[in-house]
C-alpha cells in the first residue's frame, strides 16, 4: 500500500513587476478574465479591476532608483 502522507511542503516565490502608477488587478498576470474577473491565487472575484483586491496576497515594495 502506498503512503500518501505529506511530510513537508516547499514554498516558492515569484516577483511580479508593475509600472509606477499602474499597480492594480487589471495589470496583474494573476487576474483571470475569461468569464469573470477573478484572482487566480485567492479565488476572489474582483469588482473593480483598477484597484487592488481585498484579499490580495502580494506584498508591495517601493524601490528608489539609483
Amino acid at each position: 500500500m502506498a503512503n500518501n502522507e505529506v511530510l513537508r511542503y516547499i514554498t516558492a516565490t515569484v516577483d511580479i513587476h508593475f509600472e509606477e502608477n499602474h499597480v492594480a488587478c487589471v495589470y496583474c498576470p494573476l487576474l483571470e478574465t475569461y468569464s469573470r474577473n477573478q484572482c487566480r491565487r485567492t479565488g476572489e472575484y474582483i469588482l473593480n479591476t483598477h484597484t487592488i483586491g481585498y484579499e490580495c496576497p502580494l506584498h508591495f515594495e517601493t524601490k528608489e532608483s539609483e
